[in-house]
């Protein structure tokens, strides 16, 4: 019984000391440092950096934002991801090997990031909704998506989303009920002026009161289709900011310009109007960019 027991002690002794040694040899105890700097220009950038460990301990940093400087020691050896985050720019990735413990071993790893700059044009479209329709186009509705992808994965970044009709729809509205106005005014005044002497003259008609603005209607419609697509994106509500775009010169009807065309018969010309400039309807911008301690 005593050899027994005796025997157990040195095997659980010999399990302890495996286990120690399998753990330190999982020890790193290494130096990550390097520079973060904007892929364009090369000039540093403070971001955050989330580090990743194998085991799944995630450690928080930022660069030096006077010089791109980080620094951080690492005691678990294996691939560690390093994510390169915040308002200011796109995130990245990047996967780094860290090694078994070596004494005095630094592992250098300068990174290159893309700035996030306000007012930068993500996507424009000419069509980006169906003509005079609040439903998206393809075109459309492919930019909305990789809107909420870019969004989804850059969880600090704010946008600037454009909406604008196709044609001022309210000005055609009311051209055309100026137009039945003025034909039951010209026939009032005709009628006015053949009432005898003494008879009750006809009721001269009134303008019709001006309804919504169809445009304004239309936009908002637009905005809500959006909405609907990026419903899923966090904190979306706060995120992206919906501006109703002004209608551009060439959308609001005016007098057509006339040109001379050749007719098919010969000798005879004809006016037809200039077609009306493309502007666009849908248009995504970076919005505001935050400083790394807002």
């Amino acid at each position: 019984m005593k050899t027994t027991m005796h025997q157990r002690f040195w095997v659980a002794m010999a399990i302890c000391a495996l286990s120690a040694i399998s753990v330190w040899s999982q020890q790193a105890n290494l130096n990550v440092e390097g520079f973060v700097r904007d892929e364009v220009t090369g000039e540093p950038v403070g971001c955050k950096i989330f580090i990743f460990a194998p085991s799944g301990k995630r450690i928080t940093i930022t660069s030096n934002s006077k010089d791109g400087s980080y620094l951080q020691t690492l005691s678990e050896s294996g691939t560690h991801k390093f994510a390169f985050s915040g308002y200011n720019v796109y995130r990245k990735e990047v996967n780094i090997e860290i090694p078994v413990a070596q004494k005095y071993r630094i592992i250098k790893q300068d990174i290159a990031v893309r700035l996030l700059v306000e007012g930068v044009t993500l996507a424009t479209s000419q069509q980006g909704f169906e003509k005079n329709s609040a439903a998206l186009s393809e075109e459309g509705r492919r930019q909305v998506a990789e809107m909420a992808d870019l969004l989804r994965v850059n969880q600090e970044m704010n946008v600037v989303v454009s909406v604008a009709a196709d044609e001022d729809l309210h000005a055609q509205m009311k051209a055309k009920s100026e137009a039945e106005y003025k034909k039951l005014y010209d026939a009032w005044v005709k009628a006015a002026k053949k009432v005898k002497k003494g008879k009750t003259p006809p009721v001269e008609p009134v303008r019709s009161v001006d309804s919504v603005d169809l445009n304004i209607q239309l936009v908002q419609d637009r905005i809500k289709n959006i909405k609907q697509i990026v419903k899923e994106v966090k904190a979306g509500d706060v995120r992206i900011r919906y501006i109703i775009a002004p209608l551009s010169v060439s959308a609001v009807p005016t007098p057509a310009a006339p040109v001379a065309a050749e007719s098919k018969k010969k000798g005879k010309k004809v006016l037809s109007s200039v077609p009306a400039s493309h502007f666009p309807t849908l248009t995504i911008k970076v919005g505001k960019v935050k400083k790394l301690y807002d």
